[in-house]
């Protein structure tokens, strides 16, 4: 019997060793885990700060807030400091940045405008 377990330890020790694979000299084995990397260097939004806008106001009014639609159909909802008239249906161009303020100013990507001009 005792023949038997030094037997079976000896098949089963041997089967185990045959499933490992050994590392190539000198080369770390690969890592199992997926490494975390880092952040990008440069934004990946395809809207970057001080961009140009281009479109018609579609929600009008004597501000702070304003609707706009580009001309391939993006909303934005623009907030203004100074407010100003803007009647629905005008054509402007805006330079504005993501807003880090918490306001509702309807639908579309929240934008603090920096400047603004009346093309019609």
């Amino acid at each position: 019997m005792a023949k038997n377990r030094a037997l079976i330890v000896v098949l089963v020790t041997t089967l185990l060793a045959g499933c490992a694979q050994p590392a190539e000299p000198g080369r770390a084995p690969l890592p199992t885990q997926p490494r975390a990397t880092a952040p990008p260097s440069e934004p990946t939004d395809s809207f970057q700060q001080n961009d140009l806008i281009v479109g018609t106001v579609n929600r009008g009014g004597s501000g702070p807030c304003y609707g706009l639609i580009t001309d391939d159909g993006r909303q934005f909802a623009l907030y203004e400091n100074r407010g100003r008239e803007l009647v629905k249906g005008t054509r402007i161009q805006v330079r504005a940045e993501p807003s880090l303020l918490r306001i509702d100013c309807g639908t579309g990507e929240l934008f603090q405008v920096t400047a603004l001009d009346v093309l019609n």
